[in-house]
């Protein structure tokens, strides 16, 4: 009686597992056919004569183009001939190895699981421009529901894309002189110095201080004179360093540069260099040769693995301070050397 009863229960369960199978294979067809009859349709609006926006081409398994609507051939001045029976690489994608291999990463995936995937891929006009297409990438299926091959659906982004980077780039920016702003100015010191520290290679941070002269200037001159001089600053050290190192305004009046593969000598010349030319760029500003003088810059290296950019910055900040404190101006060090120390200019 009791082995009857357990053969009961296997037979049951065995019965509920195919039928759990069953389900779920149904479920599957139902999802295939549902993307079929939405290609049908797609292809069905592909063969009017309804224009679109949308660029669409489709290839089949071994990515040779099979079709390609007008308005991409318009859109990148292209022939259908020049395309269809085609690779796509070497025609509408860069042949090479990169490419190749990124995109055989997510076809793969579309073939092998049919998955629809949307991704932005790096598409070329007939000149050989490269554009970013955002993609709606979908199998292809036969009759008897088996992937043949790949439709894509397109939308040219690289407008969009380039006005991003634009707006990230003025967000970045400080608006009266152009350098980068606080924030970016700091996150740009900790990413290259680190990248410095690890392949132990020079680094230094310059800042030039113009607190004491800005005040000046804006209580005895103007404030529009005023912002004049930090726009003069930040052109002064752009053109001494050929516009190939990253500066930013922090702290209403200082600018750092940050001094990639710059060892500590290179660095103090180059301070040297900013303080002598700045004085007949300030005396054009209204400013007498004695107030002229009033810049601070401080400088330092990267001092072995165990230092931070947090610390070089602090040291100049620091030493900044106290050279506003005792009204010393000119060129000095933040690491207090005194084999290369610079006696500052005192009034």
């Amino acid at each position: 009686m009791l082995i009857g009863i357990i053969s009961l229960a296997v037979v049951a369960f065995i019965l509920i597992g195919i039928c759990f199978w069953q389900y779920k294979k149904l479920k599957t067809i139902q999802q295939q056919l549902k993307e079929l009859l939405q290609e049908t349709s797609a292809q069905a609006s592909d063969n009017s004569q309804t224009p679109t926006d949308d660029m669409n081409f489709k290839t089949d398994k071994d990515l040779i183009i099979t079709f390609a609507n007008d308005a991409l051939c318009q859109n990148l001045g292209f022939n259908k001939e020049e395309l269809i029976g085609k690779s796509v690489f070497g025609t509408l994608m860069e042949d090479s190895e990169a490419i190749k291999s990124n995109v055989l990463g997510y076809t793969n995936k579309i073939l092998k699981k049919t998955k629809i995937v949307n991704n932005e891929i790096l598409i070329r006009d007939a000149e050989g421009n490269t554009l970013i297409m955002q993609c709606h990438q979908r199998p292809i299926l036969n009759e008897i529901l088996q992937c043949t091959g790949i439709s894509f659906i397109c939308k040219n982004v690289s407008s969009a894309k380039e006005m991003q980077s634009k707006l990230l780039e003025l967000s970045e920016r400080d608006i009266l002189t152009q350098a980068l702003n606080q924030e970016a100015f700091l996150s740009c010191l900790e990413k290259d110095f680190n990248r410095a520290k690890r392949y132990n290679q020079d680094f230094a941070l310059l800042v030039v201080e113009a607190k004491d002269l800005c005040r000046f200037i804006n209580q005895g001159i103007s404030f529009e004179r005023g912002d004049k001089l930090l726009k003069a600053i930040y052109n002064l050290c752009a053109e001494k360093t050929e516009n190939k190192c990253t500066i930013g305004r922090f702290e209403k009046t200082k600018f750092g540069l940050i001094l990639n593969d710059y060892s500590r000598e290179k660095t103090a010349a180059l301070a040297q260099e900013i303080y002598e030319a700045s004085k007949p760029i300030i005396k054009k500003l209204g400013v007498d040769t004695y107030n002229a003088q009033m810049l601070i810059l401080s400088y330092t290296e990267r001092k072995g693995f165990t230092d931070t950019e947090d610390n070089m910055l602090e040291r100049t900040k620091r030493h900044i301070e106290n050279a506003l404190k005792k009204h010393q101006y000119g060129v000095t060090t933040s690491d207090n050397d005194k084999k290369n120390y610079q006696s500052p200019f005192q009034i």
